[in-house]
């Protein structure tokens, strides 16, 4: 390898790069690191892997993936890359998307360059298995990214050598089929290498384990409507014991104190008033007026639409938890005052989203504008309970089974609601779409339904918000997709860098 090519790799490492001293996530100085001894320690082992759950994830978590909501028709706002998504008009140059590719592929390029580093310079002194779980951690990074990615893109070029980089050779896109593949082998290598546990001290609380490939793996098969391989595999999740859910559905969300509960599976993690991109920036922009945040955020990008307002069954516990209406009060925010009442006409007339919204420096330390310490939600039990019911029903109409309701009724209880004693797909999607709005899954439900049934739940939409929410006018908004909706244009930068782009899909030689 070339002098040069190995100086790259060793940079890209140690800019992404973590320490792993008394927390997770406490970064050093990146001029602090010495690049000639870097892995010689497993701690430094263990921080090179803890710099996968935030930093590279970043622009992807900033605003694109609360954007997949207002594709989906949860939400609606103003900017104007956002209501090309809300349009279904996504130019070519849209920021949002560009900024989604690049945090994807960039969790890419740091999970190979991960994997080579440590293959080729983990010092004698570390431990094997430390080193060995570490791997497993890019594969399970690098997994979830091509996840994310083939799901918004189809068929996208697999990169798994670092010399695609550091040599810039121009890549064909890959087959979808085969970027499955991809993603189902890595999360196999994941689950080798990964441990069973954590040992719950503060250096591994947060980190994924085996259960959690095996949560991955489910979602990935009952994307592929492989309904056996889904059940197999949430079932696993679920006979590990492992988690469980917490009876707040909002502190998973709303409080960092509640990081890493019980029912995290897969979080991505984030460290308040560190530097810009350490930090969770979504609170700024999610947030409907900076009365909550105490600062200059506040931006209200993101507007709960009427239709997912209308989603809501009554006394649906969530509902509170992620959209406020006027008259709602919240005692734990703007605590100063006594709590925060949503007044008559909301925010300037419309709802506001209080999922992912938690408040000013008053209410927990270490929160600074667009820096908080929230993690963002990737995997948690309830969805693996919902994609359980879901594998059992598999082809079926409807389902009684006591297996499917057990799972199921789980999280609508929790939720307030009565039980269900047979449940259809319908009644899944519908449970899904609440249980995660804001998690950017429902615009992936709506991408792997049949596409007629998909274009007609749309159409029937409304996408738009209030105007005025204390006279119930509204400012409409319908819209009718077409099949080529569902899949997002490649960024026109990426498309001019690499033409290869443009070419006809290739197999991928495994």
């Amino acid at each position: 390898m070339k002098n040069s090519t190995k100086y790259f790799v060793l940079l890209i490492a140690v800019f992404f790069t973590v320490s792993c001293s008394t927390e997770f996530l406490d970064n050093p100085p990146e001029d602090k690191l010495v690049l000639d001894n870097f892995y010689t320690s497993d701690g430094q082992i263990l921080g090179s892997g803890a710099g996968l759950y935030g930093r590279p994830w970043f622009y992807f978590n900033e605003k694109f993936v609360y954007g997949l909501d207002t594709y989906a028709g949860n939400s609606s706002g103003g900017y104007s890359d956002l209501a090309q998504f809300e349009n279904f008009a996504v130019a070519a140059n849209n920021q949002f998307v560009f900024e989604g590719w690049q945090s994807l592929f960039d969790v890419v390029a740091q999970s190979n360059t991960l994997l080579y580093n440590l293959e080729k310079n983990a010092g004698p002194a570390t431990t094997p298995e430390v080193v060995e779980r570490v791997k497993g951690e890019a594969y399970f990074m690098r997994a979830t990214a091509y996840f994310y990615l083939v799901r918004l893109f189809g068929a996208v070029p697999i990169l798994n050598k670092i010399e695609q980089y550091t040599d810039k050779v121009p890549t064909y896109r890959n087959n979808v089929d085969d970027v499955y593949k991809f993603i189902i082998n890595d999360y196999k290598e994941a689950y080798k290498r990964l441990p069973l546990a954590t040992g719950g001290s503060t250096t591994e609380k947060g980190r994924v384990i085996k259960s959690a490939c095996d949560g991955m793996l489910s979602k990935v098969y009952i994307t592929l409507k492989d309904y056996p391989n889904a059940k197999i595999y949430s079932d696993n999740v679920i006979k590990s014991l492992d988690y469980s859910l917490i009876d707040d559905y909002g502190l998973m969300f709303n409080s960092p104190t509640n990081n890493n509960s019980r029912e995290s599976i897969f979080s991505l993690q984030w460290v308040g008033c560190k530097g810009y991109g350490y930090g969770n920036s979504a609170q700024a922009y999610i947030t409907p007026t900076g009365t909550i945040t105490g600062d200059y955020t506040g931006w209200k990008t993101f507007l709960p639409s009427i239709d997912l307002r209308n989603a809501y069954e009554a006394n649906d516990k969530r509902r509170k938890a992620t959209i406020m209406l006027p008259g709602d009060f919240y005692p734990e925010l703007v605590t100063k005052s006594g709590g925060y009442t949503v007044g008559p006409s909301g925010f300037g007339g419309s709802l506001g989203f209080r999922k992912y919204v938690i408040g000013s420096t008053v209410e927990f330390a270490n929160n600074c504008p667009q820096q908080t310490g929230q993690n963002t939600t990737m995997l948690r039990y309830a969805e693996v309970l919902l994609i359980n019911a879901e594998a059992i029903l598999g082809t079926s109409a409807s389902t009684s089974s006591a297996d499917a309701l057990l799972s199921f009724n789980k999280v609508r209880t929790r939720a307030g609601l009565p039980s269900k004693t047979s449940i259809t797909k319908n009644d899944i999607f519908k449970e899904r779409r609440i249980e995660l709005v804001m998690e950017g899954d429902y615009w992936f439900d709506l991408v792997r339904r049949d596409r007629a049934e998909a274009i007609n739940i749309i159409s029937n939409q409304e996408r738009g918000t209030y105007s005025n929410i204390s006279l119930l006018q509204v400012n409409s908004k319908k819209v009718t997709p077409t099949a080529s909706s569902f899949v997002i244009q490649i960024p026109a930068s990426e498309l001019d860098a690499n033409p290869l782009l443009r070419e006809t899909p290739v197999p991928f030689q495994f």
